[in-house]
Order: C-alpha cells, then sequence, then structure tokens
C-alpha cells in the first residue's frame, strides 16, 4: 500500500484470536523506532504480549489508545520510515480501512461519500468507545474530542457519559469485561454447553508430604502444589492414552507431560500457565518454574511460550479453606484436577487405634468423550498413591 509507511496492526497470535485490547503504549508519535523494537503492549484471551516493529522510522500516528479492543488487523499506528505529512498518513489510513470494503470502482456516488464518512469516523474513535457510547444512548457528535487529530479519547467519552458534553439524561454505561475475561466467559460457556464432564473424588492421606514438605530448606522449599504436579506428572506417565487433547473432531497426543496451574491473577482473571518441567526431572528445578509462572501470572507477564498443550490443569482452592470443589475442563485440555484444603481428621490406623490424619479431597473432572469412568478412577488412584508416598 505504501513504499513510505508501515502499518501497525492488532496481530494474530494463536488460531483461536478474535481481538486484541491495547494495554500500553512503549511509544508516542513522534519517537524513533527500531525494526524489533516492542512499540506496544496488546492483550489477548491469554497473554499480554508485546508488538515488536517490522521497520524502523518514525511514529507518526496513533489510531487506538489504551483500553481499546480491537479486531485482528485493525490499524492501530503508522511509522514512516522517511519524512511524511499529515496528508499522506491521513490517505495511508483511510486506504488501510477501505481495503477490505468495496472496490470504488463500483460504488455509488453516495457510497463512497458514505464510505469516507464511515473511514473518518473509524479515525475519530476506537470501536470499544464507541460501543460504549451506543449503550448509553449517545452519538458521536455529542462528544468533544479532544485528542490529536481530532481523536476521541477515554476521558471525552466519560465526560460525555457524565453530562458534561451532552444535556440528554441516560443510565450510567456498565463496564465491559475485559478481553481475558471476555474469551474465559465464551470458552467456559460453550464448554458447559457442548462438554459431557463428569467427576470423580478421593482422599489422599498427605501427611508424609506434608512433614517431608517441612523437611526442607525455608528459601526455596517447594510447595504442596509442587508435589501435585509431580503426581499428574506420575499419573500421566502411567496412562499415556490420556495425555492428550480433544478439540471436538480430533484427538492430539501430547509430547512430554506438561501440567497447567490455574493462578488468579490480580486482575481478577484466572490464568493458566503450563509447567513443562520433565517428569522425573529435579524437584527444585520444578518448584522454580512454578514460583516463576505464578508470580508472572498474577502480575499479568505471561508470555505467549507460556502457553502448551496440556491434557489437565491442576486447580487448587485450598488456600481458601474451600474443602472441595468441582472446576471446569476448557478445551481442548480433557481433564481438571480441583484440589481442595489440607484437613485433619479422626481415622482407624491397622490396629483399630483412632489416630488423627492430614487429608485432601482429589476431585478429576474429564470429558466423557475420550476419557472414560474407569480410566479417570485408575488415573486418580496413581495421582494419590504418588502423594500418600512422599516420595517426591
Amino acid at each position: 500500500m505504501s513504499e513510505v509507511l508501515d502499518a501497525v496492526t492488532i496481530p494474530k497470535w494463536g488460531i483461536e484470536m478474535t481481538h486484541g485490547t491495547i494495554v500500553a503504549w512503549h511509544k508516542a508519535v513522534g519517537d524513533t523506532i527500531s525494526a524489533g523494537e516492542e512499540i506496544v503492549d496488546i492483550e489477548t484471551d491469554k497473554i499480554v504480549n508485546s508488538f515488536e516493529a517490522r521497520t524502523s522510522g518514525t511514529l507518526v500516528r496513533v489510531l487506538a489508545n489504551e483500553g481499546d479492543e480491537l479486531a485482528v488487523g485493525h490499524l492501530i499506528g503508522v511509522i514512516a520510515k522517511a519524512p511524511v505529512d499529515d496528508e499522506q498518513v491521513d490517505a495511508f489510513v483511510a486506504s488501510h480501512s477501505r481495503a477490505n470494503e468495496a472496490s470504488p470502482a463500483t460504488a455509488t456516488h453516495a457510497e463512497a461519500a458514505s464510505m469516507r464518512a464511515d473511514v473518518q469516523d473509524q479515525i475519530r474513535i476506537a470501536p470499544a468507545l464507541r460501543r460504549k457510547l451506543e449503550k448509553a444512548g449517545l452519538d458521536l457528535s455529542q462528544v468533544t474530542a479532544t485528542g490529536p487529530h481530532g481523536r476521541v479519547t477515554k476521558e471525552d467519552v466519560d465526560r460525555a457519559l457524565a453530562g458534561g458534553d451532552s444535556s440528554t439524561d441516560s443510565a450510567p454505561a456498565g463496564q465491559s469485561l475485559g478481553a481475558q475475561q471476555a474469551a474465559v466467559a465464551r470458552k467456559l460457556s460453550q464448554a458447559q454447553a457442548t462438554l459431557p464432564l463428569y467427576h470423580v473424588t478421593m482422599e489422599a492421606d498427605v501427611g508424609a508430604s506434608l512433614a517431608w514438605l517441612k523437611s526442607q530448606p525455608a528459601d526455596a522449599a517447594p510447595t504442596i502444589n509442587d508435589l501435585i504436579i509431580v503426581a499428574v506428572q506420575h499419573a500421566l506417565s502411567l496412562q499415556p492414552a490420556l495425555n492428550k487433547t480433544f478439540d471436538g473432531d480430533r484427538v492430539v497426543d501430547i509430547e512430554g507431560h506438561p501440567v497447567g496451574l490455574a493462578v488468579a491473577a490480580d486482575s481478577d482473571v484466572v490464568m493458566a500457565p503450563v509447567v513443562k518441567t520433565a517428569h522425573g526431572a529435579d524437584l527444585a528445578t520444578l518448584s522454580a518454574e512454578t514460583r516463576d509462572l505464578i508470580g508472572r501470572a498474577r502480575a499479568g507477564q505471561l508470555k505467549a511460550t507460556d502457553q502448551a498443550p496440556a491434557a489437565i490443569t491442576i486447580s487448587n482452592l485450598g488456600m481458601y479453606g474451600v474443602t472441595a470443589f468441582t472446576a471446569m475442563v476448557t478445551p481442548p485440555q480433557v481433564m481438571v484436577l480441583s484440589v481442595g484444603a489440607v484437613r485433619r481428621i479422626p481415622a482407624f490406623n491397622d490396629a483399630g487405634d483412632v489416630v488423627s490424619r492430614d487429608v485432601i479431597s482429589l476431585t478429576l473432572g474429564s470429558d466423557h468423550r475420550v476419557i472414560n469412568g474407569a480410566q479417570a478412577a485408575t488415573f486418580l488412584r496413581a495421582v494419590v498413591a504418588k502423594l500418600e508416598s512422599a516420595d517426591a
């Protein structure tokens, strides 16, 4: 489209990615950019990743604000490889916006005029902000734009909704879900409607495991989560037929024994980075990986490399005092392990005496299309046996 101007667009980082949300710009209009330099952070349904410039030059136009949710391919910025004027940039933006529209040669004069007006509106306001206005019963004419080149900012819209730019009385606009929350909602709703999910539950006596954990050095001690991951990897190694994903059409075998770990991020979104430490590796190595993943997941700093195919995710709510629950399988995974809190209960030993035991409830959720009840029970029994052996 231009040998001098380069388009910065919402990239497609995964097969399921349809939209991205602008998190932060690292560059401003007028800044010099080098090829490969990170210029903007974009949030998808799984991660926040940095977009790297394809060419060197100067950032001459920013067309999306922080918080804007835009479709893949949407123009968000323009880089100039040589000096240009505003008219050239405007023409480039307009031509990019019309790229997928009807050919101008076949459009009527009225259609062409309407198209130009639509393009100008797209340049002025992000779709997410436009939807926010529409929900409140306002239109673009009721907003005073204060951004560069007549751009409508989030602050402009907020002022309009508060009545600063309009005499129209309207109900407060609701808050939309973020990109990650919306994606999770779509996936779980679809899974709830289509996935034949069932659960099996067993209790594990983790007294020996807890005693072993207390004996480890405090500065880098593993956690019960680490031992559960080891136990799940052990069970997967015993039942390789369960180490797979299923998208509704195809079963795909997984290499190694990766395990997802559900983490509640500071943004109130539950992320599930994948622990990829090899089965049988040193526990200190696995523990270091899980600490790193948990820390970055909570801070919203996961990368694309933290995602990988896995058959199962572990969801542990024991730290919240939850004794047992049933989590949802997130396709294309086929299993989820729900872990409850450690409970001290009275029990009979082999001599018939009453003793105290530290137990946790483990509930395995499985996709019945590919895993039957006997397979699930055998898998969970292997997890329990490994935890009760305290053999990390």
